[in-house]
C-alpha cells in the first residue's frame, strides 16, 4: 500500500506530532507499506533553510519538503497547502497512492480536497483540540474567533472517511464524523537502555514547547508561591524546549521568572539531543505538565517510561490516563494555586513514596501503550478507509 502522509511542520520543528508520525512510520515501513511524508520546506529565524527530500528505511519512506523555504507562520502554512496539493496530485500521476493520511489541523484541508480530487480514501488524526483554551492562549479578539472557526471547520465539519484522535474527550464533541481512539505510544526499550542516578536535587521536569498552551506562566506563579518548600528541598525546575533564539513566550516567562527574583529555581537547557533529553528524565524527580490543552502528551508517557511521578492539568487525555494520588496527580489547567500546593505536597513526600508512583505510571505504559500496538490498530483503519472506497 502506498501512503501520502502530510504534516506541516518537521525538522528543524520537533513535538510530539512529529515523533508521532516518525514512529508510525518507522513500523509501517516495516510491514511492507511504501509511505512518502509531505511537510514545508523550512527557513529559521537565523536563515538556515531545509529543503531536501531524504529516504529512510531502504527508501520505503521518503520524507518530501515542498515549497519555497519559508518560516512557520500562519500565512505561509496557508500558501503551503496549495504546493502540498499540486506536489501530490503530481506524484500521483507518476505512481499512484491507495490512502492520504493527514496530521494535525490544517493539512486536513488539503487531504480532503485530494480524496476528492483523486478518488482516495483520507484518514485525518486528530493530535489535540485546543478549542477550550483559545481565549485563555489568544484573548477574546478576532485572533481567537478566527482560529476557533477554523479548528471547529477542520475537526469537526468536514468529513473525512475515517478521523482518528489520540485524544478520548475529543469523541464528546458534535461532530459529523465519529472519530476513532488511536492513543500514543512510548519505545520502553530505549529509556530502560539508560541507568543513571537520581539527582540529589529535588529536581523537576518540564518538556515541551515554549508556548502559551503549556501553562508555563502559571508554574512560574506556582513556584512563587511555595519558595520556601523549594529552599528547603534544594528543588529545582529544567525546563527543556525552546531554540536557539527565544520565542516572545519564552521572553515573557524568564521576563516573569526575573520580576519575581526565582532565577535560582528554573534552568533553560533549550532543545537536547536524544540521549542529552533521556539523560534528563532519568535523573529528574518528578515530572509537570502545566498544560492549557492537551491531546495525548507523549512527554507524559516518556515520563512515566522513566518511572518519573507525574503532575499534569486535566485536559485532553490526561484524566484518562492520571489516577490521582496512584500514578499522579491532577490539577485544574489555569490553577496556580492547585498547581503550587500540589507541587509542595510531592516535594515533602518520603522518596520511596513518588518512587512507588513512578512506578506504577511505568507499568501503565508497558501494560498498555507501544508504539507497536498503535500501527497494529492504524493498520486495520487503513484497510476499512481502503473498503470504504471500493
Amino acid at each position: 500500500m502506498r501512503i501520502a502522509m502530510i504534516i506541516e511542520a518537521w525538522k528543524p520543528i520537533w513535538g510530539g506530532g512529529q515523533v508521532h508520525v516518525y514512529e508510525i512510520c518507522k513500523r509501517l515501513v516495516n510491514k511492507g507499506f511504501e509511505i512518502d511524508l509531505y511537510v514545508m520546506a523550512l527557513k529559521d529565524r537565523e536563515g538556515n533553510v531545509y529543503t531536501q527530500t531524504e529516504e529512510a528505511f531502504g527508501g520505503k519512506l521518503r520524507i518530501i519538503r515542498v515549497g519555497y523555504p519559508k518560516q512557520f507562520t500562519f500565512l505561509n502554512r496557508l500558501m503551503w497547502l496549495f504546493e502540498v496539493m499540486v506536489a501530490i496530485v503530481q506524484a500521483h500521476k507518476k505512481r499512484p497512492y491507495d490512502l492520504i493520511h493527514a496530521h494535525a489541523n490544517l493539512p486536513g484541508l488539503p487531504a480532503k480536497i485530494l480524496s476528492k480530487l483523486l478518488g482516495i480514501p483520507v484518514v485525518y488524526t486528530v493530535h489535540g483540540s485546543g478549542i477550550e483554551a483559545i481565549e485563555k492562549m489568544y484573548g477574546k479578539g478576532i485572533i481567537s474567533k478566527f482560529l476557533y472557526f477554523v479548528e471547529v471547520l477542520l475537526q469537526r465539519k468536514i468529513k473525512y472517511d475515517i478521523e482518528v484522535t489520540v485524544d478520548r474527550r475529543f469523541l464528546k464533541y458534535e461532530n459529523v464524523n465519529r472519530p476513532v481512539y488511536i492513543p500514543n505510544g512510548v519505545d520502553l526499550e530505549k529509556f530502560d537502555r539508560v541507568n543513571i542516578l537520581r539527582s540529589k536535587m529535588f529536581k523537576i521536569l518540564f518538556v515541551g514547547r515554549i508556548h502559551p498552551q503549556k501553562g508555563l506562566r502559571y508554574l512560574v506563579k506556582a513556584v512563587d508561591m511555595i519558595r520556601e518548600d523549594f529552599e528547603k528541598n534544594l528543588g529545582v525546575i529544567v525546563i527543556v524546549g525552546g531554540s536557539a533564539e527565544w520565542t516572545e513566550e519564552e521572553k515573557i516567562i524568564r521576563g516573569l521568572i526575573k520580576e519575581k527574583k526565582l532565577e535560582r529555581y528554573f534552568i533553560f537547557k533549550g532543545k537536547l539531543p536524544e540521549g542529552e533529553l533521556l539523560r534528563e528524565y532519568k535523573s529528574s524527580t518528578l515530572f509537570v505538565l502545566p498544560s492549557l490543552f492537551e491531546g495525548m502528551p507523549l512527554t507524559l508517557l516518556e515520563a512515566w517510561a522513566s518511572k518519573l511521578p507525574v503532575i499534569a492539568t486535566r485536559v485532553g487525555e490526561n484524566p484518562y490516563l492520571i489516577k490521582h494520588g496512584y500514578n499522579g496527580w491532577l490539577v485544574e489547567p489555569g490553577d496556580s494555586k492547585a498547581l503550587s500546593r500540589t507541587l509542595a505536597s510531592s516535594m515533602n513526600m518520603p522518596r520511596a513514596k513518588l518512587k512507588r508512583i513512578g512506578e506504577r505510571g511505568y507499568m501503565e505504559v508497558k501494560n498498555k501503550y507501544s508504539w507497536d500496538r498503535v500501527v497494529e490498530m492504524l493498520v486495520k483503519i487503513y484497510e476499512t478507509g481502503i473498503k470504504k472506497q471500493l
